[in-house]
C-alpha cells in the first residue's frame, strides 16, 4: 500500500509544482516594469494662472433718503432698465427727486407713493448692467507672476459654447490665510459682455506667458537631481544616457527645453509598474524623482477652477 502512495504523491507534488511555477512567472511578468518614450515636438505653450468666480457688476448700491419727507411717486418698478440722471423718486415736501446715478437696473424698490421717510432710509437698489468683472482667488506663489493689463480668457458657464476676454485690473495688496495658504484676490474686467448676467459663475485664466515653436517634452520625462534638470535620451539600439537640459515655461503636461535637446530626439518616460492588466502609479527607476509641474514653471491651480492651459502643435 505505501509503495503505490508513494508514486501518487509524487504526482501530486510535481502537478502542484507546475501550477506555483506558471502563476509566479504569469505574475512576474505582469509585475515587471513597463516604459515608454516620446519625442522632442515643437510646441506652442502658454503658461497660465487660473481659478474660478461669477460676474460682478461695476457699479452698484442702494440709494438712500437725504432727510424727512413723503414719497409723492415712485417711478420705476424692480428690474427696470433706467439711464443715468432719469428720475426715479419724487417727494412732496421739497426734497430732491431721486435720479439714477448710472445706466443700470433697479433690483430693488423698498417705498411706495405715500410712504414717509427718514434720513438715510434704504429706497431703492441699482446695478450696472453694461459693465461686470469677475474675481478669482489665486495662490500666493502664483502673485510675482501677475501683473495688471495681463489678458484673460474667461468662460461664462451659462454660454459654454461662447468665448469671453478680459483684462487684469486690480491684484490684491492682502492676501486670506486659510489651512495654511494663503490667496490674493485678483478683479478681471469683461472686454465685452454680451448677454452674461450679474451673478452668473466663470472660470477665468490669465495667461502669465506664452511662447510658439518652442522644442517641448512632457513634463513628466524631466528628472531633478541636485539642482539641475535632466531627460533620458534613448536611441535605436536600446543605448540610454542621462541628458541635462535647461527648461522654460510649463502648461502642466509640456514644458519648454531651452536648451540640451533637439527635434526629433527620443527620451524616456517613467517606468510603470502594471499587475493583472492594471497599471498602477508611475514610479521613476532612473533613481531620479519626477519634477512636480510646479517646480520647472508657472502653471498652478488656484482656487476652485481647474486649470486652463494648453499647449498645442
Amino acid at each position: 500500500m505505501k509503495k503505490i502512495l508513494i508514486p501518487i504523491l509524487v504526482v501530486v507534488i510535481a502537478v502542484v509544482s507546475i501550477v506555483v511555477y506558471r502563476n509566479t512567472t504569469k505574475k512576474s511578468e505582469n509585475n515587471k516594469s513597463q516604459s515608454s518614450q516620446t519625442q522632442v515636438t515643437i510646441q506652442n505653450i502658454e503658461s497660465t494662472v487660473s481659478g474660478s468666480g461669477s460676474v460682478v457688476p461695476l457699479n452698484s448700491g442702494t440709494i438712500k433718503a437725504e432727510g424727512k419727507d413723503t414719497v409723492s411717486q415712485v417711478l420705476v418698478s424692480k428690474d427696470q432698465t433706467v439711464t443715468a440722471g432719469q428720475e426715479l423718486i419724487a417727494f412732496e415736501d421739497g426734497s430732491a427727486a431721486i435720479t439714477a446715478p448710472y445706466d443700470g437696473i433697479i433690483s430693488q424698490v423698498n417705498v411706495s407713493a405715500g410712504d414717509s421717510v427718514n434720513p438715510n432710509q434704504d429706497l431703492l437698489s441699482i446695478f450696472d448692467n453694461k459693465n461686470f468683472y469677475t474675481t478669482i482667488s489665486v495662490d500666493e506663489t502664483d502673485v510675482p507672476n501677475l501683473k495688471i493689463g495681463q489678458k484673460a480668457n474667461i468662460k461664462v458657464n451659462a454660454f459654454p459654447d461662447t468665448s469671453f476676454t478680459g483684462t487684469v485690473k486690480d491684484i490684491s495688496q492682502q492676501g486670506t490665510y486659510s489651512n495654511g495658504v494663503s490667496t490674493f484676490n485678483v478683479i478681471i474686467y469683461f472686454d465685452k459682455i454680451n448677454d452674461i448676467k450679474s451673478g452668473m459663475s466663470t472660470e477665468a485664466s490669465i495667461v502669465t506667458a506664452s511662447k510658439n515653436n518652442v522644442l517641448a517634452v512632457p513634463i513628466e520625462a524631466i528628472r531633478d537631481m541636485d539642482g539641475k534638470k535632466f531627460v533620458i535620451l534613448s536611441s535605436d539600439d536600446g543605448k540610454m544616457k542621462m541628458q541635462q537640459v535647461q527648461v522654460g515655461i510649463n502648461n502642466g503636461k509640456m514644458v519648454q527645453i531651452v536648451e540640451g535637446l533637439t527635434e526629433g530626439q527620443k527620451v524616456q518616460l517613467p517606468q510603470t509598474e502594471s499587475s493583472s492588466g492594471s497599471q498602477s502609479s508611475a514610479k521613476s527607476r532612473s533613481g531620479f524623482g519626477m519634477m512636480r509641474s510646479g517646480g520647472i514653471g508657472n502653471s498652478r491651480q488656484s482656487g476652485n477652477g481647474g486649470s486652463q492651459n494648453r499647449g498645442t502643435n
